[in-house]
């Protein structure tokens, strides 16, 4: 049943729907939103917030959308891996972030098995020419050349995934620390602000001519 289960939940919508959007939002603290994005049928679409709400169970959210004859279902959840988490069956999240002075490296790191979510060559063969597209969105800016997509732009990473293909993705993001960087603004400026009144002082000691006395 839990089998069966799980198949609605996340088969139904590759085979009702050409493809499915997966998005996937990084905070610099950690705190990760995924959300499923499927595009079906208007019956299809109470069947899958019947199912997602028996067997996701509290962490994820369903909203129905309707659009015409078809229905816009999305379903997410917000997590913090510490640092790894598996927030569904075949998907490990694992998130570190290095500090280095004013600034921050983010690495995410996602592991896909799709063994633990299609079981049976029934399953596999049903959604074996379906497409996932992924948009992973990082904080800082994404460093291309120490990541495994094939296109990013500023905070955004783009691939296509496809869902019986075993996959490690890599997305690493460099940023400011703002809040390190707000507190030495301050520091700089509570500096100035005490030797601002021996500034004059100090100028006018360093335009006075010196004499220098010569012994005979």
């Amino acid at each position: 049943m839990v089998s069966k289960v799980r198949f609605l939940l996340l088969g139904l919508p590759l085979l009702l729907a050409g493809c499915v959007d997966i998005e996937m939002s990084v905070s610099s603290t950690g705190k990760v939103s995924q959300t499923f994005i499927a595009t079906v049928s208007q019956r299809a679409a109470d069947v899958l917030k019947a199912a997602a709400q028996n067997y996701l169970g509290r962490n994820w959210r369903i909203s129905v959308e309707r659009k015409g004859e078809l229905s816009v279902v999305r379903v997410w959840s917000t997590y913090k891996p510490r640092p790894e988490a598996k927030p569904m069956p075949g998907l490990t999240v694992d998130f570190r972030r290095r500090n280095n002075w004013f600034r921050a490296t983010y690495e995410l790191l996602i592991r896909y098995n799709p063994n633990e979510l299609f079981q049976t060559k029934d399953e596999q063969s049903l959604v074996a020419e379906r497409k996932l597209t992924a948009r992973i969105f990082m904080p800082g800016c994404i460093v291309p050349e120490r990541s495994t997509v094939a296109y990013s732009d500023g905070n955004m990473a783009e691939l296509n995934l496809e869902p019986l293909a075993k996959s490690e993705i890599r997305v690493v993001s460099v940023g400011i620390i703002w809040w390190r960087l707000g507190l030495l603004i301050l520091l700089i400026a509570f500096v100035v602000w005490v030797i601002a009144p021996y500034i004059p002082r100090i100028a006018e000691k360093l335009r006075r001519p010196s004499v220098k006395v010569v012994q005979r």
